[in-house]
């Protein structure tokens, strides 16, 4: 069994962004913070987080195996679930995220509240971060 838990972050108006990515398998953990070339707003960040998750996990062949995953973000979480989105600027996101999903054949995905995916966050603001310092 994997736990993946998965967060965006994003500074407001200069839109830069980066993402948090955490796997915990048979308890071992891989910490993945990284900052995202492209601006873009907090959901968008959200999806790429999770996006990116996927794709590492089938870079590792783990399609097959039973994954968990978490996320703080409720749009995320909800457009998922429902298969649509309103806003045009995720539309894309979502349809990339279904395509992806396609290929797990376990693949739980629930939303959690912020305090319980600490882990992830902090990967997120950490590059976010270290990102906005190097954009001075």
């Amino acid at each position: 069994m994997i736990k993946l838990f998965v967060d965006g972050a994003a500074t407001g108006k200069e839109g830069y962004a980066a993402i948090g990515v955490l796997i915990v398998e048979d308890g071992v953990q891989e910490q993945l913070g990284l900052p995202l070339e492209a601006r873009m707003d907090n959901h968008q960040a959200e999806f790429e987080a999770l996006l990116y998750g996927l794709r590492h996990l089938k870079k590792q062949n783990k399609q097959n195996q039973l994954v968990f995953c978490y996320t703080d973000s409720k749009l995320v979480a909800e457009s998922i679930r429902k298969k649509y989105t309103k806003k045009a600027g995720h539309k894309l996101y979502l349809e990339e995220t279904l395509q992806e999903l396609a290929a797990f054949t376990n693949f739980y995905l629930e939303w959690i509240p912020e305090k319980e995916n600490k882990g992830a966050d902090n990967l997120a603001k950490k590059a976010l971060y270290q990102l906005t310092k190097k954009k001075k």
